[in-house]
């Protein structure tokens, strides 16, 4: 229980360091309406290089990047890749801590 509690906690801030990250964006003055994929490359052509190697050949999954990554997060505009990942983020954050409760102590009363 207390891995999934901490598995929560962990995608709780990841929730928030991307809604964070997103508002930092916007901030900065980049336009959030272009293509997601775009502006990462624009930032920083060699992480975005990176992130794709380690997800087809390191973990072994074209797929995911072929598939989920590249038309769901990097072909949106950016408000709404950052949208999608802040939600995903915060759902899985919240179903891990809900599959990590205590079970709820009983009361010392009974009828």
């Amino acid at each position: 229980m207390a891995l999934l509690r901490f598995l929560g906690r962990l995608f709780v801030a990841l929730a928030l360091i991307t809604l964070l990250s997103g508002v930092a964006i916007w901030l900065a003055g980049t336009d959030v309406t272009a293509v997601a994929g775009q502006v990462w490359a624009n930032a920083d052509i060699e992480s975005l290089n990176l992130m794709q190697v380690v997800i087809q050949r390191h973990l072994h999954l074209p797929a995911l990047w072929d598939s989920v990554i590249v038309p769901h997060l990097l072909l949106r505009a950016t408000w709404e890749s950052i949208t999608i990942l802040f939600v995903l983020f915060l759902m899985l954050g919240g179903l891990f801590l809900r599959l990590g409760r205590r079970p709820p102590r009983p009361s010392g009363l009974r009828r």
